[in-house]
């Protein structure tokens, strides 16, 4: 008898233990659509030390993916744990809609030249697992947003398309060779490698924090080889919310330093080079091969600030971002010593509007301008800027609560500096399609 009690006891803890568990919840974007563009930049020629160049026209027409959200699938579970805590997981990849491949990502950070993408068959956009306490807040482990991306959506008037015309967020379906326009130039949009924390909200403030780190120390073999590899970040940032005004600041820098490396064969494409990511906006700006000159000692400052105010008929929104890239490398190439502190620099600013016209008919508009300022140190030439300006506008038809057609348009131009590739830039992109969240 006490051992059938104490069977039914067992069962009904497991029984209890299993409800308290959420079940996991399966999300996802699919967008798909007509994406067509054309753009004017001017393209260096000769290689690194080329002075000259010409214009470089560009149409294209597809149909294509992703142009007013990235396809994903994610995954997701929360486990109350009793007393105010939980557990939480988010499991989550990119979608490919419009090709062969169902995921997949190979690209790395345009700036700081680390492995923070993916760089995998599996397009691992967020993996993380933490804990979050009631009246406290919350704290998580792995690959996941910035508070300058999490922020930045929030106070952004395109809602990150990822099409031309915003100057914040950058869209991987950028048109032409834009200067200070490629992907991820604005800010760093994932760290993996990292914990991140947040606190509830207290009398309408919330603050932010985030602590990135992969290093390594390997054993020197050669004089070409071996040492540290380190790549380190970190990021703080609040937000205020006072009635319809909702106002956040955030800044977050990350450092790459490699040491054990003092020679190198290839051309030099420091930061400013004219072949580095920061200057190659388009495959007619690359005339080598050669890969990006290895750092000693890059860091990688940005700065966010966005606001919101929302009129009930409409959202007004107002937005900057700034970045600034330093490196010293003290590496020689060919016998002669690399130049140090080269320097990237960016800012733009952006304002903007949505708007529900009708209970199906979402629309909104944006206007925004910047500037970029690098030096082409590799041919010997000085720091020169290059201004730009950019707008979008856009609307929405909602079907259903998941399901609508978009259809946008944005256009950008800059202007023309002869010793920077992807300067002197006309460009306009448009797209229509359709988008399903579940």
């Amino acid at each position: 008898m006490k051992k059938s009690l104490f069977a039914v006891a067992a069962m009904s803890a497991i029984a209890g233990a299993a409800q308290a568990q959420s079940s996991v919840t399966v999300y996802g974007v699919v967008d798909a659509g007509f994406i067509g563009s054309n753009a004017t930049a001017y393209s260096k020629t000769g290689g690194n030390a080329g002075t000259t160049g010409g214009n470089v026209k560009t149409t294209t027409s597809q149909f294509g993916q992703g142009a007013e959200s990235t396809s994903r699938l994610g995954f997701k579970g929360m486990e109350d744990l009793g007393g105010g805590t939980s557990a939480f997981f988010t499991v989550e990849a990119g979608l490919t809609p419009a090709n062969a491949n169902l995921s997949g990502g190979t690209a790395v950070d345009a700036v700081q030249g680390t492995s923070t993408d993916s760089g995998s068959a599996l397009n691992n956009r967020q993996s993380f697992v933490g804990l979050k306490k009631n009246g406290l807040g919350q704290f998580a482990f792995g690959r996941q947003y910035t508070p300058i991306f999490d922020e930045a959506a929030k106070t952004d008037p395109t809602a990150y398309m990822n099409m031309t015309g915003g100057v914040i967020y950058v869209g991987g379906n950028q048109s032409g060779a834009e200067s200070g326009q490629s992907t991820n130039i604005g800010f760093t949009n994932r760290a993996s490698n990292a914990l991140t924390a947040a606190s509830d909200t207290f009398a309408g403030f919330q603050v932010k924090g985030m602590y990135a780190m992969n290093n390594s120390n390997s054993t020197q073999v050669t004089s070409s080889s071996g040492g540290n590899n380190n790549w380190n970040g970190w990021a703080l940032g609040a937000n205020y919310t006072w009635q319809k005004l909702y106002v956040t600041a955030n800044y977050q820098s990350f450092s790459v330093k490699a040491s054990g490396v003092d020679s190198f064969a290839a051309v030099s494409l420091n930061i400013g080079g004219a072949n580095s990511p920061v200057y190659a906006q388009s495959a007619a700006a690359i005339t080598t091969t050669a890969g990006l000159l290895a750092f000693t000692n890059l860091a990688d400052k940005q700065q966010y600030v966005g606001a919101t105010y929302d009129f009930g008929i409409l959202k007004a929104y107002g937005q900057w971002i700034g970045r600034k890239v330093t490196q010293n490398s003290g590496l020689t190439v060919s016998g002669t010593a690399t130049s140090s502190s080269t320097q990237f620099n960016r800012n733009a600013q952006q304002i903007g509007v949505r708007s529900y016209i009708t209970p199906t008919i979402e629309a909104w508009a944006s206007i925004g301008n910047g500037r970029y300022k690098g030096a082409d140190s590799a041919a010997g030439v000085a720091p020169a800027t290059v201004n730009f300006t950019a707008y979008q506008i856009g609307s929405n038809y909602y079907l259903s609560k998941r399901t609508n057609l978009y259809a946008a348009f944005g256009s950008t131009t800059s202007t023309s500096a002869s010793s920077v590739a992807g300067s002197g830039t006309n460009g306009n992109q448009y797209a229509v399609g359709a988008r399903h969240t579940f």
